[in-house]
């Protein structure tokens, strides 16, 4: 999984201490209880600590300053550094690098439908079959992956990555540095009806503005972001979220929020600066999140959220009271 790298060369990358054996070789990474020879684990806290003894992994980063008890320096290794998390994302972050496919070429694929009024930077590459509409602009070194569709006026900034299925409406900006994955839907009509004056039916809301995204945003496979009414549903800097979420109309996520798996926010709401919503977690229309502020998972918040607050519950409600 992770090519072949010695302790000593990992030590060396990672800006570890290593304490055993400096050439024991590591090809795979696993979790402590199901790591085996020639695999690498972590232990991030005391608590798991005890478990080193009997683990199989042949290596593990640890924390600096937790003791591992039962460590045999000559036939394992520990390498310690100053965050066990971190440490794992950095190398994490450099296996990736080192599996990912080769980058496509820059380009436009022969099968790719392109408007004459398109601007696209010529770094740029566009997949098969992806459709680019009228004045729609593509920043430098973005990646348009198979079937993407730019409608009329889209524009999106530098080094973006556009994966499989993405489709994005007519007017909508994307910042640079953005990563959506496959399915992802940004700017489609926001969900307004009213009564049919005859009592009939419903009459549609038109909703005339757009979404703008910032830079760094990563949006996961399947969610939507829905337009605005009259002014744009916007996505903070550095906001990250996960597979299946829904950003209704007019909505403000601020910078650097995190959404994890189906939450559903309703229209004209805001999410303040590094606020967190659990999986499952809904709010209805006109409600805000405050800054920092901590949402549990399936939690349905129906009243704003004071800034770093934690809520659990349907209604949603501050933790101890939640608990009562």
């Amino acid at each position: 999984m992770i090519g072949s790298i010695t302790t000593q060369v990992l030590a060396q990358m990672l800006g570890g201490q290593l304490v055993g054996k400096p050439d024991l070789v590591l090809s795979d990474l696993g979790g402590i209880d199901e790591a085996g020879p020639g695999a690498l684990t972590f232990i991030r806290s005391a608590d798991y600590a005890h478990k080193w003894a009997q683990s199989n992994a042949s290596a593990a980063l640890v924390t600096r300053g937790i003791d591992i008890p039962g460590h045999d320096p000559d036939t394992r290794a520990l390498l310690f550094v100053d965050n066990a998390d971190q440490a794992l994302v950095t190398l994490l972050a450099e296996l990736s690098t080192m599996a990912a496919p080769p980058p496509p070429p820059a380009g436009i694929h022969p099968t790719a439908v392109v408007d004459d009024s398109a601007t696209i930077d010529p770094t740029a590459s566009i997949g098969p079959l992806c459709v680019i509409g009228p004045k729609t602009k593509i920043g430098p070194d973005c990646v348009l992956l198979s079937g993407v569709t730019l409608s009329h006026g889209v524009t999106i900034g530098a080094r973006c990555t556009l994966h499989p299925g993405v489709v994005i409406y007519h007017g909508c900006t994307i910042g640079d540095d953005c990563l959506l994955h496959a399915g992802v839907t940004i700017g489609a009509d926001g969900f307004g009806f009213i009564p049919h004056p005859a009592g009939t039916g419903l009459v549609k809301v038109p909703h005339l503005s757009t979404v703008v995204l910032g830079n760094h945003v990563e949006i996961g496979a399947g969610s939507c972001i829905d337009r605005g009414k009259f002014t744009p549903t916007t996505i903070g800097d550095g906001v990250k979220m996960d597979n299946l979420v829904q950003i209704g109309h007019n909505t403000r996520v601020g910078p650097h929020a995190v959404l994890c798996g189906l939450v559903g926010i309703g229209g004209s709401c805001t999410i303040g600066a590094g606020a967190m919503l659990g999986g499952q977690a809904g709010t209805r229309d006109n409600v805000h999140i405050g800054k920092g502020a901590k949402v549990a998972g399936k939690a349905g918040v129906m009243k704003d959220i004071p800034p770093g607050q934690v809520v659990f519950g349907m209604p949603a409600r501050p933790g101890f009271d939640a608990l009562r």
